[in-house]
């Protein structure tokens, strides 16, 4: 298979995509084709991706971003084998379906996302992170190289194309992390309602970046208004703040740690130490299955040690090693998973976040000098000390 990228990173591209490359020694034949565009040459994605499937020798293009590791080529070229079915025209890490569920389970930054596939689900719409499709069919339908789109939802279009044809879109997991060091939402809501344009007899279309439905007046969109949105999420999320601290008896905080773990003191000889539960039914499509084994990436130049494991057994292995001066987050926690850890909580200082429905638990130096951050009134629950 030929994998794609375009990039204006260099080192990034190199750090992740170019390192999981270069390690895979396995019987797939991968040709690699990063795109360069430091010098602006290209004004979208389609354009830069669509002159690399021109170059492309393979039947199958995988399509995707520089700041990506690809924990396992293997996985990703059995993924990409169910498009010798005629039937699916795209295939990508990440979509969501008709009912809005994320599928494709993939490490985003520190955090696991999305509903396990090990074979794929038909979605609405993908995620541009990694998308793949058989090279004639890219061919025949390119991506589309709008000055609208730019660097955004070109895949969502591309999957709703597939779908007006009458084929599918799908999404698989191909284990792979996400290792974004920013948020580029430049245009994005224009992206969206150029797609919307397009498609309108699809709409309302639920995309990883939100819903896109037709524009109308409506007084929740008030700058007013949507300024205080925070608070009901804020109340709602105070309430699993509160069962939390009861169950661990440590101090919780409201945080959104894929976003704000670079906020983190950790350092080049004190790294971070991830350690994500992925505790899921279907060992054959879990991340922790494909892609547990501890690997390094770095973010903004201080190293983060990744592991992912599936059984609490194996987690309590990992902390029991962890030292109190060390740095680490455990990500992936539900309510249920609590009283059997809170023996550990009062072993070395800990500090507990929720977001998401879910809980992560950050342990060492961060637990207590935590950012300053942590203390904005959305972040500290109601009724917090």
């Amino acid at each position: 298979m030929t994998i794609a990228c375009v990039y204006n990173d260099p080192a990034v591209r190199q750090h992740c995509l170019d390192r999981s490359i270069e390690a895979y020694d396995g019987p797939v034949e991968v040709e690699y084709l990063p795109v360069d565009n430091t010098e602006h040459a290209f004004t979208s994605a389609g354009a830069a991706l669509n002159h690399a499937v021109r170059l492309a020798h393979h039947e199958v293009v995988v399509l995707v971003h520089q700041d990506v590791y690809l924990h396992d080529v293997d996985r990703l070229a059995a993924a990409a084998s169910a498009l010798e079915d005629p039937r699916w025209g795209v295939l990508g890490a990440s979509g969501v379906t008709a009912d809005r569920r994320f599928v494709g389970r993939l490490r985003d930054r520190v955090i696991l996302i999305g509903e396990p596939a090990a074979t794929p689900v038909p979605v609405d719409t993908l995620d541009e992170v990694l998308v793949m499709a058989r090279r004639e069919d890219l061919l025949a339908e390119p991506l589309r190289d709008d000055l609208d789109l730019a660097w955004h939802a070109y895949a969502v279009e591309y999957a709703l194309r597939v779908r007006a044809g009458g084929r599918l879109a799908g999404a698989v997991d191909t284990a792979i992390t996400h290792n974004s060091l920013t948020t580029n939402l430049a245009r994005l809501q224009e992206a969206h309602q150029y797609v919307g344009r397009l498609y309108p007899d699809l709409m309302p279309l639920h995309t990883t970046c939100g819903t896109v439905t037709a524009p109308r007046p409506d007084w929740r969109n008030l700058p007013l208004v949507r300024g205080q949105r925070w608070r009901l999420a804020w109340l709602r999320q105070s309430r699993s703040a509160a069962r939390v601290g009861q169950a661990l008896g440590v101090p919780v905080v409201l945080a959104d740690i894929a976003h704000e773990v670079d906020l983190l003191d950790f350092s080049s000889s004190n790294p971070l130490h991830l350690l994500n539960l992925d505790l899921h039914a279907e060992p054959a499509g879990t991340f922790a299955a494909l892609a547990g084994e501890p690997v390094v990436l770095e973010r903004k130049g201080r190293p983060v040690v990744m592991s992912s494991v599936a059984r609490h057994d194996e987690l309590d292995a990992l902390l029991a090693d962890v030292a109190p001066e060390d740095h680490v987050l455990v990500t992936g926690l539900s309510q249920a998973d609590l009283p059997r850890l809170r023996p550990r909580m009062q072993r070395g200082e800990w500090l507990a976040g929720v977001q998401w429905g879910e809980v992560w638990l950050l342990g060492g130096p961060g637990a207590v000098s935590p950012p300053d951050a942590w203390t904005r009134p959305r972040a500290v629950p109601l009724g917090a000390a």
